[in-house]
């Protein structure tokens, strides 16, 4: 908005979209927008398939397609929460700390490669279930839980509900904790079956089926159009 010739008002309206991890940045963002950017007229956000809830995607990962993406979420919370390093490492077999450095430079392709379909137990020296019930990780996880904040502007959350990577149930409480705040929440469930879900193939899938209704919902906050709230319903 404010970049040099380019078109949009530096005044004018802002809406926020993103899926899985982008999902998850999206719900951040708009229950933070009060506080954090509150000189922002931000006018909606679509987050499909947020991670609401951190703690709970250690299971769905292990063993499917998407399992490197551990590494991902243990070298951002290194970044974030610095005191964290040295625990982390801690917990961590020689397969961990090899899988920790390697995703810290990677894209999603060469993890894929790499870290596909790998079970989460060989990197770890803790039980897997108890990961993230000890600390560092369990405040961290509570800390990074997303709900905590009522957003001021209309949400729409679009969640697969045989989603094998960032299940369902998290996703649902986010809306119902914002409701519960008082906020315009719009929770939708897709009910595509369950298919290949190691392969992530019911994560992906809402955002293909569900992308065009995301961006409509999206230019009708932008148009001023009623919202459609469901709290009612959940």
């Amino acid at each position: 908005m404010r970049l040099p010739g380019t078109s949009p008002d530096p005044g004018g309206p802002v809406a926020v979209w993103g899926y899985s991890q982008g999902g998850g940045a999206s719900a951040a963002a708009v229950e933070l927008a009060p506080v954090y950017a509150p000189e922002l007229n931000v006018v909606g956000a679509w987050a499909g398939a947020p991670p609401a809830d951190p703690s709970t995607v250690l299971p769905f990962a292990d063993g499917s397609i998407l399992a490197g993406a551990i590494g991902y979420v243990l070298n951002g919370i290194i970044a974030a929460y610095p005191e964290a390093e040295a625990p982390i490492r801690e917990s961590l077999t020689p397969r961990g700390e090899d899988m920790l450095d390697k995703t810290k430079d990677q894209c999603i392709a060469q993890t894929l490669a790499d870290f596909g379909f790998r079970h989460l137990q060989p990197y770890f020296n803790t039980p897997l279930a108890e990961l993230g019930e000890k600390e560092p990780l369990k405040s961290i996880f509570a800390d990074q839980r997303i709900g905590h904040y009522r957003p001021a502007a209309p949400v729409f959350i679009d969640q697969n509900r045989f989603d094998g990577v960032v299940p369902w149930v998290p996703a649902h409480q986010l809306a119902l904790d914002w409701c519960a705040q008082g906020a315009d929440v719009e929770f939708f469930t897709n009910e595509q079956p369950p298919f290949l879900n190691k392969l992530a193939v019911n994560h992906g899938l809402a955002e293909l089926v569900d992308g065009e209704r995301g961006m409509q919902w999206i230019a009708d906050r932008f148009n001023g159009l009623p919202t459609t709230p469901n709290c009612g319903e959940l």
